[in-house]
C-alpha cells in the first residue's frame, strides 16, 4: 500500500528512467491540496519519446509506503496521464527500492525486513487501456 499525503494511491510508476519524481495536477486537485502549496520553480522535463513538458513547479510530500516514511520533492505536471504518480530515482535510491520490470514488483528494505511489492494486475490493465484512449476527438470533415 502507498500513502502519499494521506491518501491511498494504486496507480503507481516506479521508473529508474525517471531523473525526478512526478506528480499530476489533477492529482493533487483531488487530494484537495491548494495550488499555493506548489513552490514556483519551472523546468522543462523531456519525456521518452522526446516530448517536452514544463512544470509548474514541485511540492514535497510524505510518501508512505510497507511501514516506511519519507518525504519527496515531487515536481508538479499538468497534463493527462493515467497515473497519478511516477516515482523515479530520487524516491528509488532514497527508499533502497530494486525494481523489477520482468517480476513486475519491487522489493525495499525495511525495518521488519526485505518487503516485495507485487504490481495489481486489475490495475496494470485499466492503466494501459487508459493510455491507449485518444485524448482529443477526432475532427469530422
Amino acid at each position: 500500500m502507498l500513502y502519499i499525503a494521506n491518501h491511498f494511491f494504486r496507480r503507481i510508476l516506479v521508473d529508474g528512467g525517471s531523473l525526478v519524481n512526478i506528480i499530476f495536477l489533477v492529482t493533487l486537485k483531488r487530494m484537495n491540496i491548494p495550488e499555493s502549496e506548489i513552490i514556483k520553480r519551472l523546468s522543462v522535463l523531456i519525456g521518452f519519446s522526446g516530448e517536452m513538458k514544463h512544470t509548474i513547479g514541485e511540492i514535497k510530500l510524505p510518501i508512505y509506503i510497507e511501514g516506511v516514511n519519507s518525504i519527496q520533492n515531487l515536481c508538479v505536471i499538468d497534463t493527462l496521464s493515467s497515473y497519478n504518480v511516477i516515482l523515479g530515482r530520487p524516491w528509488i535510491h532514497e527508499m533502497k527500492v530494486v525494481p523489477s520490470t520482468y517480476h513486475q514488483c519491487i522489493k525495499m528494505p525495511t525495518p521488519w525486513g526485505t518487503m516485495k511489492i507485487m504490481k495489481d494486475q486489475k490495475e496494470s490493465k485499466e492503466c494501459y487501456k487508459t493510455s491507449m484512449k485518444p485524448t482529443t476527438k477526432p475532427q469530422q470533415a
